[in-house]
């Protein structure tokens, strides 16, 4: 699957985001859990309004079931056709930064202006931190080149994951509300902050380190994440006009809209 695929993959998922919802929760209810795995931090799970946005989440496959090794396989695959291109435009996307983030989308920007923007996308990454942290502690799911017999070379350190498990991706939860919000800021930047996010989550394939199901399950939660920002947290709303006039400044847009419109988010 292209990235342009993905990129409207992502778009019908964010527009489709309360049936999903409740599609999600539903199949949670009627679909029995396989056996998880185990890891380090299994069951640590802190006390958190994030939390919720778990119950959206599948169970994922145990480590011997059937799609983990159809999963495992794919991601042989993608380790052996990956290109030197590919290498560095992976390992670069090991860093979890909306500097990065726009630098792999190939938008430009001032960085010592960016810098300014800092502490409201700072608080964004504290609430995917811990909704994905959380998540992962409470499906516990081996990473996929620590199964016995895979061969697997990740491209990022073993040391730097600290054993985390592998579902869902917290880079992906990351990227997807990032890249939610930035494309509400930079409606003009839609369609290419949308490949991005795909683009983002799949250098966690390209890198080695987890399942394509962790990666569509990270997109699934920070889609959850932005929904719930976009229309509860009061906080939020209100530092949302001056942050969106500290991106478009940075990225060299003018802000072509009064604060009053501003406020009237649109959602993907």
């Amino acid at each position: 699957m292209g990235l342009r695929q993905l990129s409207q993959g992502h778009r019908m998922l964010s527009r489709r985001l309360p049936s999903l919802v409740f599609t999600a929760a539903m199949a949670a209810v009627c679909v029995s859990s396989p056996t998880r795995a185990e890891a380090p931090n299994c069951g640590a799970v802190s006390d958190s309004r994030s939390n919720v946005f778990i119950k959206l989440l599948m169970t994922p496959p145990c480590d011997v079931c059937e799609e983990t090794k159809a999963e495992l396989k794919e991601l042989n695959e993608i380790q052996d056709a990956r290109t030197p291109g590919d290498v560095d435009h992976a390992k670069a996307d090991i860093t979890i930064s909306l500097q990065r983030f726009l630098d792999g989308a190939d938008i430009k920007f001032d960085a010592a202006a960016l810098d300014k923007c800092g502490p409201f996308f700072d608080k964004l990454s504290k609430l995917t931190k811990e909704a994905g942290n959380n998540a992962k502690n409470t499906f516990c799911r081996t990473r996929p080149y620590k199964l016995s017999g895979s061969t697997l070379q990740p491209l990022q350190s073993v040391d730097d994951l600290k054993n985390s498990p592998s579902y869902p991706s917290g880079h992906t939860t990351y990227g997807t509300l990032i890249g939610t919000v930035l494309a509400q800021m930079l409606p003009e930047k839609r369609d290419q902050l949308y490949t991005r996010i795909a683009d983002y989550g799949h250098s966690r394939m390209i890198v080695g380190v987890h399942y394509r199901s962790d990666v569509d399950a990270g997109k699934i939660l920070g889609a959850a994440i932005a929904a719930d920002e976009f229309a509860n947290d009061e906080e939020f709303k209100a530092a949302f006009p001056r942050a969106t006039a500290c991106v478009r400044g940075a990225v060299g847009l003018r802000n072509q809209t009064s604060p009053a419109q501003e406020a009237t988010v649109h959602h993907p």
